[in-house]
């Protein structure tokens, strides 16, 4: 199997249950095929209310604040897009923010409830029509989802100024987190990697392979963020609130840990697209 993101041959990885793993031994990348009647997951009020209600129930307002810097520092007059923007939360935020001075986008499969200052369009990301460019391109926990990457990063290239920002957010394969789950598989555990490389991800970027990927769509690092997300955001798939409780301890001494080694469970990549 091609590696989606250099184009080399992958090796098979860990077995999973819902889908084919492969690594990629030269750009570090792993990426997920579905297995034969293994259907894509839902994207449905299901998929905030229930599947992931943890994640869409506890937003990560600091990593939305220094986003929210990082546009207080572009020239006006700043116009943002929020490609991916799930239900928003990230432009309710910049919204309710006094300091950010920007017209704000968001497009999404789903559709939004109308926010003041907000203009939200339902679409495919991909292909919808869009009538400008934007100063700001943000797009978060999104690219793992689209089974093209390069096609997905052309498009942010495309909808970006030039000159502009591109923020780009992804879990990070390279974390402690991912890195664990690996470990306990050889063990016997199989709970961890099941969650991590569920069905609803294609993608599992290192920093190394994002980086390559951005690159080789022309744009130009700028600076990366490596964080975590907050605990309480964490879907655990348990009945059980003890081992609940036990699982989410675990993953708070990996978030530590992380963070101390640069390891991070995710990671914000910020590039510009050039100005000619």
């Amino acid at each position: 199997m091609d590696c989606p993101v250099c184009g080399r041959e992958s090796l098979p990885g860990d077995a999973h249950p819902q889908v084919e793993l492969y690594r990629c031994t030269h750009c570090t990348h792993r990426f997920s095929r579905l297995k034969p009647g293994v259907p894509i997951e839902p994207y449905n009020a299901a998929y905030f209310e229930q599947t992931h209600k943890n994640w869409f129930a506890h937003p990560n307002f600091g990593l939305f604040e220094q986003v929210a810097l990082l546009i207080d520092e572009e020239p006006a007059p700043r116009t943002v897009i929020d490609v991916g923007c799930g239900k928003g939360d990230l432009l309710r935020y910049l919204a309710g923010r006094p300091a950010t001075q920007a017209t704000l986008t968001g497009v999404d499969l789903i559709t939004n409830e109308t926010a003041s200052k907000v203009r939200f369009i339902e679409g495919d990301a991909l292909s919808v029509d869009l009538d400008t460019q934007f100063s700001v391109v943000v797009t978060m926990n999104t690219i793992e989802h689209v089974e093209d990457a390069h096609a997905f990063v052309q498009r942010i290239k495309s909808l970006t100024k030039p000159g502009g920002l591109v923020i780009i957010q992804t879990p990070n394969d390279a974390s402690l987190l991912y890195m664990a789950a690996r470990a306990a598989k050889r063990l016997g555990v199989v709970l961890p990697i099941n969650r991590i490389y569920d069905r609803h991800h294609l993608h599992h970027f290192t920093p190394a392979s994002l980086a390559r990927l951005l690159e080789s769509r022309g744009l130009t690092r700028v600076d990366a963020i490596m964080h975590n997300v907050p605990i309480a955001a964490i879907d655990i798939p348990v009945s059980s609130p003890v081992a609940e409780t036990v699982l989410r301890m675990g993953v708070q001494i990996l978030f530590g840990l992380g963070a101390m080694t640069g390891r991070t469970y995710s990671q914000t990549a910020i590039y510009r697209r050039p100005a000619a």
